[in-house]
């Protein structure tokens, strides 16, 4: 999310995309590994950034860790909490966001819904947290948390067919090159004050299996600004055709898709309330690092 309204957010809502990480490891020559004898690798020590980006992380994921989901009708099989690792992390430090996450609810399939975090130093002038919500289910819920709350009753998204689209392949592989080819077919924009164009990030942030047939699939891409996601873009199978959704994450005043140049998608201005489908809210958070004035703590002299 690159734009929210701050004037919407500061109206009563102030309580309110990953790949796994690569871990570099540096070891022993493995021709100097004896036969038989076990391989001893020695982690890289954890540099400040590193440590500052972990606990930031870490943040994030205590506060999605404290969001409790309730249906508002029973089924056990419908998840009770958002899963705690990010789908997708990211930072913008231009624009003063230091990290973020998504955060998926469910821990397979199609998520159920998307929440993003952004820990920004100063907004409004002190370090807070910024939430985004996005519903991807008809089923009405809820969450509550110590600073956040949501009960929406509807899905952001409608899936549509994607015209001229070929038969999902029989094999794993092929759908996902049928998956990306489709999605460099999109294009899309979004209007705050001006017009900006948004790029696509070629690779899924996360690939899943929809409810179907053998031949279901789907994976969600995202449209971003910079690495900042504004949209999701989903696009999936259900055994006999592709199709595509596509579900905001930003408060511009007005975003748009095109697929061959021709109008896929079209949203207005944010009207935010606990019970939308999409929504965003924001509050007071400790980020490490950061000074209660948003300004960076410097490091202590050894």
């Amino acid at each position: 999310m690159r734009t929210l309204s701050r004037f919407a957010l500061s109206a009563g809502l102030t309580l309110a995309c990953l790949w796994p990480t690569t871990h570099l490891l540096f070891g022993q020559d493995p021709a100097a590994i004896a036969p038989n004898e076990p391989a001893t690798l020695k982690a890289e020590p954890e540099t400040e950034e590193k440590t500052l980006a972990r606990k930031r992380l870490e943040l994030q994921a205590q506060r999605i860790g404290t969001m409790k989901v309730a249906w508002k009708e029973a089924d056990d099989d419908l998840p009770t909490q958002f899963e705690t690792t990010p789908i997708f992390k990211y930072d913008d430090p231009a624009r003063g966001l230091v990290s973020a996450g998504l955060w998926r609810l469910g821990p397979k399939g199609r998520p159920l819904a998307i929440i993003s975090t952004e820990l920004q130093p100063r907004f409004y002038g002190s370090p807070r947290i910024i939430y985004e919500y996005l519903s991807l289910t008809p089923k009405a819920f809820s969450i509550t948390s110590t600073d956040s709350r949501w009960a929406p009753s509807a899905s952001e998204i409608e899936f549509k067919p994607i015209p001229n689209a070929p038969e999902p392949a029989e094999n794993a592989p092929q759908r996902l090159i049928q998956m990306r080819a489709q999605a460099r077919r999109f294009t899309a924009s979004e209007v705050v004050k001006e017009r900006f164009e948004l790029r696509l990030m070629p690779q899924p942030i996360e690939r899943y299996t929809p409810e179907g047939s053998d031949r279901a699939d789907g994976s969600m891409f995202l449209l971003a600004f910079g690495l900042n996601p504004e949209a999701i873009l989903f696009i999936e199978s259900d055994g006999k055709q592709w199709n595509y959704a596509i579900g905001r994450l930003a408060g511009a005043s007005k975003m748009n898709a095109e697929i061959d140049g021709q109008p896929a998608w079209e949203i207005g201005p944010v009207k935010y309330g606990w019970q939308n489908s999409y929504t965003a809210s924001n509050s007071q958070a400790d980020i490490p690092g950061i000074a209660p004035n948003g300004t960076p703590v410097k490091p202590m002299e050894p």
